[in-house]
């Protein structure tokens, strides 16, 4: 006898796990929503207030330096002082005294303020004829003398309402009467190598 076969069931495909919709909809949703807030930060308005020193405007001072009239003369070592009318025609010797009187209008404004008034010397001064002259500057009855060129001023000196007073300021350039031989000879300095400077100091 022969056995009919059994009938064979159809078997269901087995398929992925399906992910729920709902939570990866939630959790976009979120990640949006924290992005729009801190997009939007910068809009909140906070509470703030001013106010403003109750002070009046504060000014600067001033410094400046002009110069004035000026007139040289000469010396020898037994003549007496004679202007000269043509400072380049002047050929010095060991001994002379070459001497101008400068005017000079000096501003010094500012409550502290203290400057440097200096006569400097170029290059023409460092050799040549220029290794035996000495210069020396002098502002009579102004500032105080902190070597042979420079003075030290404050506001104080300045005796004018505006802060400028115009000073003579004496230099003398003697060409050292001990200079022996040939030294110097046939040598020049430039006159223009003389500069006066002012300079505001530490105070």
């Amino acid at each position: 006898m022969t056995l009919a076969p059994e009938p064979t069931v159809p078997t269901r495909a087995t398929s992925a796990p399906r992910r729920p919709r709902g939570r990866g909809r939630a959790i976009v949703s979120i990640a949006a929503g924290t992005a729009l807030l801190l997009g939007g930060a910068g809009t909140y308005a906070f509470w703030s207030t001013e106010v403003a020193l109750d002070a009046a405007p504060v000014s600067s001072g001033d410094l400046d330096l002009s110069l004035g009239d000026a007139e040289w003369t000469l010396q020898g070592v037994l003549g007496q002082a004679q202007p000269v009318g043509d400072i380049t025609s002047v050929r010095i010797v060991p001994g002379d005294v070459l001497t101008l009187r400068q005017t000079l209008d000096v501003t010094l404004v500012g409550d502290t303020i203290e400057a440097d008034l200096e006569a400097s010397l170029g290059g023409t001064f460092d050799a040549g004829l220029g290794e035996y002259l000495d210069v020396q500057l002098s502002l009579a009855g102004f500032g105080s003398m902190v070597d042979a060129t420079t003075y030290h001023l404050v506001e104080g000196d300045v005796t004018d309402q505006d802060g400028t007073q115009t000073v003579e300021a004496t230099l003398t350039v003697t060409f050292d009467p001990l200079t022996s031989g040939r030294n110097g000879v046939n040598s020049s300095v430039n006159l223009e190598d003389v500069v006066f400077t002012l300079t505001q100091t530490g105070n």
